[in-house]
This record gives C-alpha cells, sequence and structure tokens, in this order.
C-alpha cells in the first residue's frame, strides 16, 4: 500500500478482546522506519471494540506516493 499511496492506515492495533496491542506492531514499525518510511500512532476518538482507539498512519519515505 505504502507504494502507491500517499498513507496507509492499520486500525485497529489490538489483538484480541483483552485490549493487548499486537506483538507483532513493534517489528513491523521498526522494519518500516529502518526504511525510511514515517510511521506514528495516533488515539483516535471512536473504539472499534474496547481498547481499540489508536491508528498506526505510515508515510512514504519521501512523503508522497510514486
Amino acid at each position: 500500500m505504502c507504494r502507491v499511496a500517499r498513507e496507509a492506515r492499520v486500525f485497529p492495533l489490538i489483538t484480541n478482546f483483552s485490549g493487548e496491542i499486537s506483538p507483532h506492531l513493534q517489528p513491523v514499525i521498526d522494519r518500516l522506519s529502518d526504511r525510511g518510511y514515517a510511521v506514528c500512532i495516533e488515539d483516535v476518538k471512536y473504539e472499534f471494540q474496547k481498547g481499540g482507539n489508536q491508528i498506526l498512519r505510515v508515510f512514504p519515505p519521501d512523503g508522497s506516493a510514486t
């Protein structure tokens, strides 16, 4: 998605109904950051499920779609 879009979003960041953050999140963030992508986690005003109120936003290295 990051090759063709100005921004990619992943929501929610939790894996189950207990509200635990996915164990895959940090390795994905690290890998994207190492490749020059800008990555941020933001709170949103709504919950998909309890505790699921954060979104991961990913931007291409040059800030635009290719």
